[in-house]
């Protein structure tokens, strides 16, 4: 017999954010397949965002990256049809990898020429584990754990555009037939600053949530306590409205509180150095798909995600921020790729439109030093006079906003902890 005993704030809790990560995958899976021309195993190609750019030109995912051209795909196989994926030949130098996600956005596989250096290009079959299909001559054997998968590409932009957008249209993907795939369900609409509710314990989203494997080791002890929610609410609908006050009271508080103390936090910035996957953690899978979906493992890349101010204040543009990096101290130093900072709003995580249509500055593009040789950069909303354009980054005049400092293969001293970014000092 199902246990139907009013469940606590700590189970409530618990629950809310293991599908919660859940749930913002089906949100990105709607948005994605909603698009005109989108469908499984079509690979779509963002177009590179520059200087200059419109906001509305990025990609639609939260907390999209700059720095590389992306394409993205949804994935779709079944026990006779595998999916083919062509990698192009990428010239040394330039960092690029195959991304692929399962659906819950833990990854699965990073290809490139670090962690398939016997087959760091050419043709691979995308095949559901434990299936037995046939596999087109040349192509190398992945495997992923459920029928679908998210496919995210990047290449890096570097100082020639053209020549990584030929590159991005180089990656390719195509089905060997027609895979059975099953429709995504259509869930209530919810954005970052509107949460779901009870609904998320109810049938037929709860079923379609929980229908994928899920790697999370913890996943045999959550999901009994999520249908155990399911069935005090499917005992009692009037229940739903106490569990509603349950989730909005305690499960997103504790929920928003994590997202901004998580990992190391250090200067006002949380650190992903600890997370070369999710693992067991699903309160940081929920974080990393709530504020930056299709976050990638920190083999890849560290990122730091600024929460507050060097006063420990939010950060909002409201006010002018400094930021000042000791010289020979830049992010150059502790990578081995290439680095980046971002502003976006908050707590949409979507970049900040401006006029000036800049939003982001770090390696190729240069910073002009001041005279003691360090680098002062400047958040505001508008260019304060006597500040190089160069070292600007435009804020949202009036709201909050945050920033991701990217960087790409980061050295030992990222890792550790022993680099850190600076604070973000408010001017007057």
């Amino acid at each position: 017999m199902v246990d139907t005993t009013s469940p606590t704030n700590e189970q409530v809790t618990e629950a809310w954010v293991y599908l919660l990560g859940r749930y913002l995958v089906m949100r990105q899976e709607g948005i994605d397949l909603a698009e005109d021309g989108v469908g499984y195993n079509v690979l779509k190609h963002n177009p590179a965002v520059v200087v200059g750019s419109s906001a509305a030109s990025a990609p639609t995912f939260v907390n999209p990256n700059l720095d590389v051209v992306y394409s993205e795909a949804w994935i779709a196989v079944d026990e006779h049809t595998p999916s083919i994926l062509e990698i192009p030949v990428v010239p040394a130098g330039r960092y690029y990898t195959a991304q692929i996600v399962d659906e819950w956005a833990e990854i699965t596989h990073n290809i490139n020429d670090r962690n398939f250096p016997d087959h760091p290009n050419g043709r691979y079959a995308i095949c559901l584990a434990g299936s037995s299909p046939e596999i087109p001559e040349g192509c190398y054997r992945v495997d992923i754990p459920s029928p679908k998968a998210e496919l995210l590409t990047r290449v890096q932009i570097g100082d020639d555009v053209d020549t990584a957008v030929q590159l991005q249209h180089g990656f390719k993907l195509s089905s060997t037939g027609s895979p059975a795939v099953s429709t995504p369900i259509e869930i209530p609409a919810f954005d970052n600053a509107h949460l779901p509710g009870a609904w998320m314990f109810t049938e037929p989203y709860l079923s379609a949530a929980l229908t994928p494997v899920d790697a999370c080791g913890r996943a045999d002890e959550l999901q009994p306590i999520v249908r155990r929610i399911s069935a005090f609410l499917r005992d009692d609908p009037d229940r739903a409205a106490d569990l509603d006050q349950q989730i909005h009271s305690a499960a997103v508080p504790a929920f928003m509180d994590f997202v901004v103390h998580f990992g190391n936090v250090t200067n006002g910035w949380s650190s992903t150095a600890a997370y070369p996957k999710f693992g067991d953690d699903y309160w940081f899978r929920a974080t990393a798909n709530f504020g930056g979906i299709w976050w990638n493992s920190s083999r890849e890349a560290v990122y730091e995600l600024l929460h507050v101010d060097a006063n420990g204040a939010p950060t909002t543009g409201d006010h002018v921020y400094r930021m000042r990096f000791a010289p020979d101290a830049l992010p150059d130093a502790v990578v081995d790729a290439f680095w980046s900072l971002t502003v976006y709003g908050k707590p949409d995580y979507m970049l900040v439109p401006n006029s000036a249509g800049r939003f982001t500055v770090g390696s190729g593009r240069p910073l002009e030093t001041d005279a003691d040789g360090a680098t002062t950069l400047t958040f505001a909303p508008e260019l304060p006079a006597g500040t190089p354009e160069s070292n600007w980054l435009p804020t949202p005049a009036g709201k909050p906003f945050t920033a991701d400092l990217r960087l790409y293969l980061p050295r030992d001293a990222v890792r550790t902890g022993a680099w850190t970014p600076p604070p973000l000092a408010p001017i007057g």
